[in-house]
């Protein structure tokens, strides 16, 4: 698949970049589902998906921020 080819990369930094980028991605499908399955039963796993696929998202968001500051500052 494309998106394992590109999780072989060079250097740590962008691998971590990409693992970053993956787990976003998860979290933004993770928190739309919750929110779509919220239409049918606001209770119950639908709001514990949409909370946890947030959450995936904001934290993959400032890990994604700190590579970022990290490849600035400590890469080649």
């Amino acid at each position: 698949m494309k998106i394992f080819e590109t999780l072989k990369s060079k250097n740590k930094y962008e691998r971590a970049e990409s693992y970053c980028i993956v787990f976003l991605l998860a979290g933004s499908i993770m928190l739309s589902a919750g929110i779509g399955l919220t239409v049918i039963n606001p209770k119950g796993i639908s709001a514990i998906l949409a909370m946890l696929g947030s959450f995936i998202a904001f934290l993959s968001t400032v890990a994604l921020i700190f590579t970022w500051l990290a490849k600035e500052f400590f890469g080649e």
